[in-house]
């Protein structure tokens, strides 16, 4: 008698999710997140530039640029207005294309507040000179810029519309490009390079406003207004606090040549020392020992009786 063969009793895999009858469906939750709607400024920046994260004063003396375009061809009725609509469109072009790079990196390395003050100071500086109003001269201020900076970098790379040139070059190419388009402005455009050459040999540090003053305007109700309600608004802490993060790289950076400029070396960011930088680490003081062999003198109390 032939023994019966034993059946085969198959193991489901342990992984495999067994269906079970009757079982209610699962709902799915999607976690909806809410993106913050950009401001009407944010917008046209977008509209005009492409980017919507161009700092506060930076876009507002590129809508000056804009704005006084505008105004050359509502007003070109006289026989050189072609002469001021051409000069204004490629002077807007200039301040997109060369200049609008390097002063974001200037904004966002001084805060908004400082490089306002220096903004109207020099504007106000160069308007005065040349007798003329302060919206026509918004130019000026993007060439003196333009040439502060590769002053301070003569030996980097700068982005000059297309190429990236040395500093050197960007003076040179920057004032044949001015000189070219603005020919019946060359007395402001002879001002601007002069005053250019002073502010940085002489007034760079004494048109400078520190930290604390900084600080003092932006919580004034304009300033603090933007500060809430901006998030292009570049305040002094989120300065300090970039510094702290960027600190291992400052070695790197200033040894390095061939890299593009270097916007810290504009307008640097310093504390008067009436009020101690809150970053900085307090050292203590370590008593002073004397010297080996010195004798210290006696001391004498005046309130002991004789």
């Amino acid at each position: 008698m032939q023994p019966q063969p034993i059946p085969q009793v198959q193991i489901p895999p342990q992984n495999m999710q067994i269906p079970v009858a009757n079982q209610p469906n699962q709902p799915q939750f999607y976690q909806i997140v809410q993106m913050e709607s950009q401001n009407s400024c944010e917008k046209l920046s977008k509209f005009l530039t492409g980017n919507a994260n161009i700092p506060l004063m930076v876009f507002l003396i590129l809508m000056g640029s804009f704005l006084h375009m505008i105004f050359s061809i509502l007003f070109a009725g006289h026989y050189l207005g072609g002469y001021f609509i051409s000069s204004s469109f490629f002077n807007l072009l200039f301040a997109l294309f060369v200049w609008c790079k390097m002063s974001m990196k200037i904004e966002s390395n001084t805060s908004t507040v400082k490089y306002a003050y220096l903004f109207f100071i020099n504007l106000l500086v160069l308007s005065l000179v040349t007798i003329t109003f302060p919206l026509c001269r918004i130019w000026n201020f993007v060439l003196f810029e333009t040439i502060l900076i590769a002053l301070n970098n003569k030996d980097k790379r700068i982005k000059f519309f297309c190429c990236r040139i040395s500093g050197r070059l960007v003076i040179i190419f920057s004032v044949i490009y001015h000189l070219f388009f603005n020919w019946l402005g060359i007395f402001s455009l002879i001002v601007t390079i002069v005053y250019a050459l002073v502010y940085n040999k002489y007034l760079s540090q004494k048109l400078n406003v520190s930290n604390e003053k900084a600080e003092r305007l932006e919580n004034m109700c304009f300033f603090n207004y933007l500060k809430n309600h901006f998030k292009t608004f570049i305040s002094v802490q989120d300065i300090l606090n970039k510094e702290k993060r960027e600190q291992p790289l400052v070695q790197d950076i200033n040894n390095s040549v061939n890299m593009s400029f270097i916007p810290a070396n504009m307008y640097p960011n310093y504390y008067s020392g009436i009020i101690p930088n809150p970053n900085q680490p307090q050292i203590p003081q370590q008593p002073i020992a004397p010297a080996q062999g010195a004798i210290n003198p006696p001391v004498v109390n005046i309130n002991q009786a004789n």
